[in-house]
């Protein structure tokens, strides 16, 4: 399950959140203007929760039921894909799952209501009656026939009783109505048999399958034998491959896809009882469902997250995620200030000169099966952390074969600050970091004196700092050899960040002492614009339309 979020609206729930986000490791949300003291804030309710809820987190309001309601009601589609909705009084004397039940709503609302000294005021007729839901079975079962489930339900509910075959301690020890002669059929069976007309099938997961060649035309072998031995494919609990062995991506690929779990080994299985034996490929089968976290660890991954200028409300869903499973954070230790402290996760901070050597380090992380979260500020993909990454892994491909390495894109400094500016963006444009400690000045100024004279628009990373201040001064002389003095300029600083300043200014007006190394300086082309809006303040703008008239002689500095 992802991380739960705890939306509160008003401070008398504040408490409560809290208390409830440490029980289940959860993130709180508050509403802006109202409350404070929790993980984020929020001003549209609506947009929070649709985010939330598409993103599949489990979402807890300590609000009145009715809000959630209406907040959701829009949303519905997959009762069976869509995450858990929670209701808790401002007091955490009531938890109520108001959707949810099947996909771990109900045990959700049992742990926060034992945690918040409350009741879980679990209304399904079944849960409460039995104890059990039948249509969402514990960890271990799959249902063949989920469509069955409330019929079979209904009819226990009106009194008939249920005849158990097969091993299933869940239905064995609830309060469901058995009887050796009942006409309800509750069949517990790995085989490959359809399922009853009057009743349920389960599948426990008692199969491993143990590759020696992960790749995809073993897994088509794996399907043959199953088929051979009339086992169905949900009884697999799991894929075990040797430590070391190079896993081909569609062998992961297609695994994820049916959600079978993935382990690396150190030894051969010699649990259980083996079913089928050939080169590249051995079956087992146990008495009882097997965890996968019984056997070797998990494939490591590391997620290059890009987390936005630093506004919240610019982090991706698909970067949240990447932070909310992370075992381990590795970062800057200014970029890993941005990411709110969660239990249990392990941060790896360094200097931010050593972007290699932290590379390497999430690397033998993940090596370990962690769970590895780099994080590094804008576009990780853009002076970023993610080319690290790369040349780290590319450096030494053979020692990290049971490594997967994603990039979760973010929010780039030149994207917020064209947005807070207007279009600035709106045509051609390059990118240069004036940064000369991983490539020469010569390079550079070669590069910007190609792109001021094509006219691009350009946007400048890293323009100075207290040791290259002579080289954006020369930078400044290659621009104006070939920009007119009223050339349009942007120096956007800590955008996204406490102290954030935008001033709009002229290429001939513009002093080096106005610029340091958390500006992004935006240079526009001989057809980017200012007007001023309704209100006085600028926009600034580059027209798609390349004829468009030139930009004006009599630019004057504004800030925003």
């Amino acid at each position: 399950m992802s991380r739960p979020a705890i939306i509160v609206f008003n401070v008398s729930g504040v408490a409560t959140a809290r208390r409830a986000a440490d029980a289940v490791s959860g993130e709180t949300f508050g509403l802006a203007g109202r409350v404070d003291q929790v993980d984020r804030t929020f001003e549209d309710s609506s947009a929070l929760v649709a985010e939330l809820f598409r993103a599949g987190r489990p979402i807890v309001g300590v609000c009145a039921a009715g809000i959630l309601v209406r907040l959701v009601a829009p949303l519905l589609q997959d009762k069976r894909a869509e995450p858990p909705v929670l209701a808790v009084s401002d007091d955490g004397a009531l938890v109520v799952p108001l959707l949810g039940g099947l996909v771990g709503g109900d045990a959700l609302a049992r742990s926060l209501a034992n945690a918040l000294g409350g009741t879980a005021a679990i209304t399904g007729a079944g849960a409460r009656r039995f104890g059990v839901i039948l249509e969402a079975p514990p960890e271990g079962y799959v249902l063949a026939n989920p469509d069955d489930a409330k019929s079979v339900t209904a009819r226990l509910l009106a009194g008939e009783r249920a005849r158990l075959e097969g091993g299933a301690p869940w239905i064995r020890d609830s309060d469901l109505p058995l009887d050796a002669e009942g006409r309800v059929l509750l069949r517990v069976d790995a085989s490959a048999t359809a399922a009853p007309a009057e009743g349920l099938l389960y599948r426990p997961k008692v199969v491993l399958a143990e590759f020696n060649r992960p790749d995809e035309a073993t897994l088509v072998r794996l399907d043959e034998a199953l088929a051979r031995l009339e086992i169905a494919p949900e009884a697999l609990a799991l894929a075990t491959a040797p430590e070391g062995a190079p896993i081909h991506h569609r062998f992961v690929e297609r695994l994820a896809e049916r959600g079978i779990p993935l382990r690396v080994v150190a030894s051969r299985i010699e649990q259980g009882e083996l079913l089928h034996g050939e080169p590249g490929l051995r079956i087992h089968r146990f008495a009882e469902p097997v965890s996968p976290d019984a056997f070797g660890r998990a494939l490591g991954r590391v997620t290059v997250v890009g987390l936005g200028p630093g506004e919240r409300d610019w982090l991706t869903p698909e970067a949240s995620a990447a932070l909310d499973r992370a075992s381990d954070l590795v970062g800057y230790e200014v970029y890993l200030a941005m990411v709110p402290e969660r239990p249990g996760q392990r941060r790896h901070g360094s200097d931010n000169r050593v972007e290699i050597e932290r590379a390497r380090a999430a690397l033998v992380l993940a090596g370990q099966g962690r769970e590895v979260a780099v994080v590094s500020s804008g576009d990780a993909g853009i002076f970023g952390m993610a080319a690290a990454v790369m040349e780290a892994l590319a450096a030494e491909p053979a020692r990290w074969p049971n490594v997967t390495v994603e990039v979760a894109p973010g929010v780039s400094a030149m994207q917020a600050a064209a947005a807070r500016l207007g279009a600035p963006l709106g045509h051609d444009f390059a990118v240069i970091s004036l940064s000369n400690l991983l490539k020469p000045w010569e390079i550079i100024a070669k590069r910007l004196e190609a792109a001021a004279r094509a006219d691009f628009v350009l946007a400048l990373y890293n323009p100075t700092s207290r040791s290259r201040q002579p080289q954006f001064e020369a930078a400044l002389d290659v621009l104006r050899r070939h920009r007119a003095p009223e050339t349009v300029v942007a120096l956007a600083r800590n955008v996204g960040r406490e102290g954030e300043s935008l001033t709009i200014i002229t290429l001939g007006a513009l002093d080096p002492n106005d610029v340091d190394m958390r500006t992004l300086v935006l240079v526009g082309s001989s057809r980017s614009r200012v007007f001023a809006r309704a209100d006085g303040r600028p926009w600034m703008f580059t027209p798609r339309v390349y004829e468009a008239a030139p930009a004006s002689e009599t630019q004057e500095p504004l800030a925003l």
